[in-house]
């Protein structure tokens, strides 16, 4: 805390100055530029900080000096930032929206709706008009709030579903329960508005006033919208046994936080390097740090871009009475397996089990670490475990995957008739599944059974998921079983465009390019498929390949 005191006092005392050194010069610089091109944001913070620490004054490094400080949750320096850039009457965006964000997080009213009022544009237009609403309903105006929304040009469906959304959150705030109950009724609202800590507030109120069918029906796409994660089951738990959850409400300070959250799903999350998607979660949490379901989602995105400490650090912090707190033990373990290794992951969620905590996605992940180190029996055991209790929990689409992954424990055993059962039980649960048709389509290959059939569910795979290089490199695979070269090199250099690093993909175009006399290509592409840490038996197998050739076997 005192560095972080220092550095914004060296800010406020360097402002006016300027460095006399080239910027590119600068070890900071270099280290900080580094740390974004690794996608590290706490790095990235420190550097862009320290950078003003020394007087540095460019639009660019203050930016991202704020933008890193808001992803690695250091809001008191991105605050302190924004704040004198605000008082300079300078036009930041970024420090713009931490401004409007504390203010939230404050509810302080007047500062809310100036803040609003000098940086509304930096809101895209429909995230705009949707907080203006809630501004108007802050500052006890609701009927101009409600012409304001009827009154709303709108650009498409998406926008119109928004747009309705907030109008019955809205009805659900003043309990003007028949006009909240006829929208939700008249209007169609696509599942992903439901993944939000505002769609819980629904369930909850439309419960207590007794309309059954109403909560089942927003339930059902809660549960949908948020591929059926345990915190619902956990919510319906707690409302069941009488439980307040006074923080799952409807409220316009929560409503304007959650509009940041609904500006990150609007952001597609292409690669580690993306920060935007992040960046208004993060604002989001800080608007709104009562939420566990944005903290949660906070913690999500920043184990997908790579920023597993982070992540881990939100997920620490999730007590054993959160909601979450489920939820945040299958993610903990992935962050420590990235962080650590699948030894330790295992350890960790081995004392839950231990505990008696059994709930299918628990005992799902349980039954995944132990298959990734090849403890194949008791994977299986955990696996048909979760399939008990996915039963239990009513949660039957969660079954099929979990009969595909104990399916794949049974074919790695050597079991291929269970195997084949499971792979079947899978997809008659979820028919045309691309990633069980193609699973199972390889199997066979590989088996030399079943031939026409292999091909028509590799086919078929790669139909629905194009741009998979694992589907793509086994219809590759498919073609060179069946002696057409020419088709085989065609798919597998797609799938090398696709993933260049998979020693597999490396090795069947090595074997494909043997096959048409390019023995030397051939040999390149089985000395990078080694360089890619192979399975230790295809590692033996393409060395041999690499000693004698393929045409020796």
């Amino acid at each position: 805390m005192l560095r972080f005191k220092s550095l914004i006092l060296a800010f406020c005392l360097f402002w006016y100055s300027s460095i006399n050194g080239i910027l590119a010069n600068s070890g900071s610089y270099i280290a900080g530029q580094f740390a974004e091109k690794e996608a590290d944001f706490r790095n990235s913070s420190y550097y862009y900080i320290d950078l003003i620490s020394r007087g540095e004054t460019q639009k660019e490094i203050l930016r991202k000096s704020i933008v890193y400080s808001a992803l690695a949750g250091n809001f008191e320096v991105a605050t302190a930032i924004s704040r004198k850039i605000d008082d300079l009457q300078l036009n930041y965006p970024v420090a713009n929206l931490i401004i409007f964000s504390e203010a939230v997080k404050n509810r302080e009213n007047i500062k809310i709706l100036e803040a609003f009022e000098r940086h509304k544009k930096n809101f895209p237009d429909i995230f705009q008009n949707v907080a203006e609403f809630w501004m108007l309903i802050i500052n006890d105006e609701k009927d101009k709030a409600f012409n304001l929304i009827n009154s709303l040009s709108i650009n498409n469906e998406a926008q119109l579903q928004i747009v309705n959304y907030n109008q019955l959150l809205a009805y659900v705030f003043f309990n003007e329960y028949e006009q909240a109950k006829t929208i939700y009724e008249n209007m169609d609202f696509s599942d992903f508005l439901f993944d939000s800590e505002s769609a819980l507030a629904l369930v909850k109120y439309f419960q207590k006033a007794k309309e059954s069918k109403l909560s089942e029906s927003i339930l059902n796409k809660v549960r949908s919208a948020s591929d059926n994660s345990y915190y619902i089951l956990a919510f319906m738990e707690m409302l069941e046994n009488g439980k307040e959850l006074d923080s799952i409400k409807i409220s316009p300070y929560k409503q304007i936080a959650e509009i940041f959250f609904r500006w990150s799903q609007s952001v597609q999350l292409q690669g580690k390097n993306t920060i935007n998607k992040p960046f208004y979660l993060s604002l989001a949490n800080f608007a709104d740090p009562t939420s566990s379901f944005l903290k949660f989602k906070l913690a999500k995105v920043l184990f997908d871009t790579e920023n597993y400490s982070l992540s881990k650090e939100i997920l620490d912090n999730i007590s054993k009475d959160d909601l979450f707190y489920m939820d945040s033990i299958v993610e903990n373990t992935y962050a420590i397996e990235q962080l650590d290794s699948d030894e330790s992951a295992l350890e960790y969620i081995e004392k839950f089990i231990s505990d008696g905590i059994n709930n299918a996605r628990l005992l799902k992940t349980y039954g995944s670490l132990q298959r990734s180190q090849r403890l194949y029996k008791e994977s299986i055991k955990s696996y048909t475990r979760a399939i008990e209790a996915a039963k239990r929990e009513l949660y039957t689409e969660s079954i099929w995957p979990i009969l595909f992954l104990r399916g794949i424990s049974f074919e790695r055993s050597k079991n291929w008739d269970l195997a084949e059962a499971d792979f079947i039980s899978a997809l008659e649960l979820n028919p045309d599944q691309p990633q069980i048709l193609n699973y199972m389509g390889y199997s066979l290959l590989e088996r030399k059974e079943k031939l026409d059939q292999a091909m028509r569910m590799i086919l078929l795979a790669a139909e629905k998921a194009p741009d998979s290089y694992h589907i793509i490199d086994s219809l590759g695979w498919a073609y060179y079983k069946t002696g057409d070269f020419q088709k085989a090199l065609q798919y597998l250099e797609r799938a090398m465009e696709l993933e260049s690093t998979d020693p597999i993909v490396n090795d069947h175009l090595g074997d494909v390019l043997w096959m048409l006399g390019r023995k030397m290509e051939a040999k390149f592409q089985w000395k990078k498929s080694l360089s890619f840490n192979p399975e230790p038996i295809d590692q033996k197998n393409t060395e041999y390949k690499l000693t004698f050739g393929l045409n020796a076997r």
